[in-house]
């Protein structure tokens, strides 16, 4: 029987990913109709995932709770509550995380023995979020722009056009700096639609993102002041150079607009 189930799921799987294909051709055919009566160029934006609420995520090579958390737009602290999860809320690879509201409190000892454990054992050294413990804590300042440029794609939380931050236009190799003291919380490209990404968190409140990059200049752990510099836009995880921002408040997308300065 979970065979027949796992083999329902794979086709399942396999027809939604035949029909996404379809209707991107689809559209990529009308867009370039459209091309050649305009003359302008189509510009591609690759679908944000996940697309489905599911209530369980299986840890990737590389992940970190942070940025399994930003997938699902999940508050990390209630992520790590979730799954009693302590400080520094190391996750290892094949670990089975449940995304669903936290039902019991943060200090609950997480199980040492083997035999009851629900997660795989790890084929890497565990990936560690290495917090600001030691000295004084980071604290957050004024928010600053995080590239030099126009906005060319505003924030919406439209319902079928969500769009959880703000496009920057930009040229290849333009410097993208941290808009606020934090520490680098995931570094990486383990989320495809957003290519190359660093996450930055401030405090316990906010973190921000910053994707399609085509150099990361920081690695996790590292701790960065605002106005530094930390990435090179490109247009990795999509088709055209800038620098997609975002700003989460306990998980939650805002709009950067409403923190930076006015230009």
């Amino acid at each position: 029987m979970p065979a027949l189930t796992s083999r329902m799921m794979l086709n399942d799987y396999v027809n939604r990913s035949a029909l996404l294909k379809r209707l991107m051709v689809l559209w990529l055919i009308t867009a370039l109709l459209a091309c050649s009566v305009t003359g302008s160029v189509p510009v591609l934006e690759l679908p944000q995932p996940p697309t489905e609420k599911i209530n369980h995520h299986w840890v990737s090579t590389g992940e970190t709770l942070y940025a399994i958390a930003w997938r699902y737009d999940i508050d990390p602290t209630n992520l790590a509550k979730a799954n009693g999860l302590k400080q520094p809320f190391t996750v290892v690879e094949g670990q089975r995380l449940s995304l669903l509201p936290a039902s019991r409190p943060l200090t609950v000892p997480v199980l040492k023995e083997s035999k009851q454990a629900v997660v795989a054992k790890p084929r890497q050294m565990p990936i560690e979020v290495i917090e600001h413990a030691s000295s004084k804590p980071l604290v957050l300042g004024t928010w600053q722009w995080p590239a030099i440029g126009k906005v060319s794609k505003g924030f919406t939380q439209a319902k079928n056009a969500a769009h959880k931050g703000i496009d920057i236009s930009g040229s290849y190799g333009q410097p993208v700096m941290a808009a606020n003291h934090g520490i680098v919380v995931y570094s990486g490209s383990g989320l495809a639609a957003y290519g190359k990404l660093l996450i930055i968190k401030h405090g316990d409140t906010f973190l921000s993102a910053y994707a399609h990059n085509s150099r990361l200049l920081v690695e996790t752990g590292t701790k960065v002041k605002v106005g530094e510099k930390i990435a090179e836009i490109g247009q990795s995880g999509t088709t055209h150079n800038h620098l997609h921002f975002e700003i989460r408040k306990k998980g939650r997308p805002v709009n950067p607009m409403s923190l930076l300065p006015l230009k």
